[in-house]
């Protein structure tokens, strides 16, 4: 079975097959790798400081987005 794509506004959801074999890998492999919209992130001009943060947003007359995890972000919140 081929991975089917449901648009939901702006972005694009993959549907994982249901099973891995020598026929499905493929589309196994390309649901589980990243994408470019998923490493969009990367691309912000992120501020290690909260200061500085405020000061860019004041600035840029923008809000400001705080994200703040301890430990492995990969893990369990």
């Amino acid at each position: 079975m081929l991975p089917a794509l449901l648009l939901l506004g702006q972005h694009t959801v993959s549907v994982a097959p249901q099973a891995l074999s020598d026929r499905t890998f493929a589309a196994v492999r390309a649901h589980a790798s990243l994408t470019a919209q998923d490493l969009a992130f990367q691309g912000i001009d992120w501020k290690t400081s909260v200061f500085d943060g405020l000061l860019e947003a004041q600035r840029a007359d923008k809000p400001m987005v705080m994200w703040m995890y301890f430990g492995d972000p990969r893990g369990r919140c």
